[in-house]
């Protein structure tokens, strides 16, 4: 069979149009197998999705049912133009790409075959792993089981695939950087090297390490993309933020830069990038969970002083107006908000948590 009728039977292809689109991101295995070691059908795969992918149009919310037709109403009635020119003209292989061609064109700028508002989020994972080059991501991995999946990389970073997810990366790091592709949720454990950053690009959010712990979830579907911090530093940036490149060539930690126990949530409609601290901080420090902090007429910038260090969390008050609280208790492991609570319950303050920090409001103590 030739590349044409691949293209043609591609086109046509609800299944194809789906996977092009990042609705059938677990089809990726089965495209691959069906193009291995097949130059036509490799070729062919290009060009559809160069076809698919090219072309925008205006959003209008139609049925998969109605598309579908018009798709077969448009290739019907280019190949009848097609069929009455041809014996006015010389026939060379290229006259099926025109009517293909002429027949996407006409049902994607008549009828809106993307979507876009909602699709171009989806094929988000798409689109970038095409743009970095197929020949170089070689190495994907999907854990379709219901365990989390141990994958070691190319520079010994480990990574915790959560099940129903997808990681492309290739099979040697570029010596400047280190790129990862997202679809789902894992958790990372980056090995540091400084002068090779990390990269997670899900979804529309760039996640940017120099080598830390943290996690990922990013479901095709789900509404926000969530970052969250355990260990280190991580910079956080939507992709279509204007200054995005030159974040990802800077090899310091710019832009949004998150702390253990804190987290950047990516609304991905409203393309928001908001940052707090996670619902229960845990303690930076594994030995730290057991700990027991037990204060004796401690003053209070000692004992907050004490859980910033234990969870890596921000504690802003006003000392000269509490330079004069101090507590006696003894605490275990209860949640950080718990122990706030106490803390805030004995010395007549409160607290709220804002972009990432805890700000505490007290009055001065007799």
């Amino acid at each position: 069979m030739n590349n044409s009728t691949y293209l043609d039977q591609l086109l046509e292809n609800a299944r194809f149009r789906a996977w092009v689109l990042g609705e059938q991101p677990d089809d990726t295995a089965y495209w691959l197998a069906w193009m291995d070691n097949d130059l036509a059908r490799q070729e062919a795969v290009q060009q559809a999705r160069q076809l698919l992918t090219g072309l925008q149009g205006k959003p209008v919310d139609l049925s998969d049912q109605h598309i579908n037709s018009r798709i077969q109403q448009a290739l019907t009635q280019a190949k009848e133009q097609e069929n009455e020119a041809v014996a006015t003209r010389p026939l060379y292989p290229q006259w099926r790409y025109g009517w293909v061609a002429a027949a996407v064109v006409l049902l994607l700028a008549g009828f809106g075959l993307f979507r876009y508002q909602t699709r171009e989020a989806a094929a988000v994972y798409t689109r970038q792993v095409s743009e970095a080059g197929e020949e170089t991501l070689v190495e994907e991995v999907v854990n379709r089981s219901a365990q989390p999946r141990h994958i070691r990389l190319p520079d010994n970073s480990s990574v915790v695939l959560r099940p129903n997810s997808r990681l492309r990366f290739p099979k040697h790091f570029d010596a400047a950087k280190r790129e990862v592709y997202l679809t789902g949720e894992a958790f990372f454990e980056v090995t540091r090297h400084p002068e090779q950053p990390f990269f997670v690009y899900a979804n529309e959010l760039v996640t940017k390490v120099l080598g830390t712990s943290f996690s990922v979830r990013a479901y095709e579907k789900d509404p926000n993309v969530v970052v969250v911090v355990k260990t280190g530093k991580v910079s956080v940036f939507a992709q279509a933020d204007q200054v995005s490149q030159e974040l990802r060539n800077n090899h310091e930690l710019t832009g949004m830069v998150l702390a253990p126990n804190q987290q950047a949530v990516f609304q991905r409609a409203e393309v928001r990038l908001m940052r707090s601290i996670v619902d229960n901080p845990k303690p930076v420090a594994q030995t730290i969970e057991s700990q027991t902090f037990e204060f004796e007429s401690t003053p209070i910038a000692q004992v907050f002083a004490a859980l910033e260090k234990a969870y890596g969390v921000d504690i802003v008050f006003d000392e000269d107006a509490m330079a004069n609280c101090s507590i006696t208790a003894k605490l275990g492991d209860e949640p950080l908000f718990d122990k706030l609570k106490w803390i805030c319950t004995i010395t007549e303050a409160s607290y709220e948590v804002t972009d990432g920090q805890i700000i505490v409001s007290g009055k001065p103590c007799l």
